[in-house]
């Protein structure tokens, strides 16, 4: 297992997590877009390098160009074979899950054998998810608002993709024990603080977060106080390495 930590001047969550998706396809590969949805926010496509499916209970799935089949559906009960897909990947679904540990056993059983779970998700004792934690809904919807003004943003920023949080599986030590109680072996979890531009609201406040985002990424031991979290797992044989053992 490798678990690696963001340093400064290092990719962005986006890139990583893009350059990981990409490691895994190979010519021909299925792979399931988990948590879809609208695919407004989201800016990379895979359809040049692979057969994209894409699963979610939002109806503006119908929308995503992104994916090549689209299937309305809980991530809890996925409507597929098992071993169907090569890599499965999920932006910033984590946090949304009621059931975790139900949707992590879905994930490996639609995989096969060596395949890819690539995710990409805030971390639960980073600032901003704790204060996501502490507000309203409402409030969420209210601030998306206020960025999609600030930043020229689509309506579909705001209006198609606000959906309720519950940070059940957003740290280190809850994905491990997630990993190994699913069939998966951790291969990486990188810890990232990217640009605080959610603080656009004041150039003191983003000043704050500039010094915070410094101040956890040169100190090794408060890697788990950083923003995201992007993981990679890798879907184990039946009698296999025991997974997260790191062997």
């Amino acid at each position: 297992m490798r678990e690696t930590n963001g340093k400064s001047g290092s990719p962005s969550d986006h890139a990583v997590f893009d350059a990981l998706v990409r490691g895994g396809l190979a010519p021909g590969a299925v792979v399931l877009d988990s948590g879809a949805g609208s695919g407004a926010r989201h800016h990379h496509s895979y359809g040049d390098a692979a057969t994209v499916v894409g699963v979610d209970l939002d109806r503006n799935l119908s929308r995503n160009a992104n994916v090549r089949h689209a299937v309305l559906a809980d991530v809890d009960r996925l409507p597929f074979k098992s071993a169907a897909f090569d890599l499965v990947f999920a932006r910033y679904l984590l946090e949304h899950l009621e059931h975790p540990a139900t949707a992590f056993r879905e994930m490996r059983r639609v995989l096969r054998p060596g395949g890819r779970f690539v995710f990409q998700t805030p971390n639960r004792f980073h600032y901003v998810a704790i204060a996501a934690r502490l507000t309203p809904h409402r409030f969420h919807e209210w601030f998306r608002g206020r960025r999609r003004s600030h930043f020229g943003l689509s309506a579909a920023d705001t209006d198609v993709e606000t959906f309720p949080t519950r940070y059940r599986a957003n740290d280190r030590r809850t994905l491990r024990r997630l990993a190994a109680a699913s069939g998966f072996r951790v291969v990486t979890l990188e810890m990232i603080e990217p640009e605080p531009t959610y603080l656009f609201f004041h150039p003191l406040v983003l000043r704050a977060g500039r010094a915070y985002g410094r101040w956890v990424e040169e100190r090794e031991r408060l890697a788990d106080l950083r923003c995201v979290i992007v993981g990679e797992l890798e879907a184990v044989e039946d009698g296999g390495p025991r997974p997260g053992s790191g062997r």
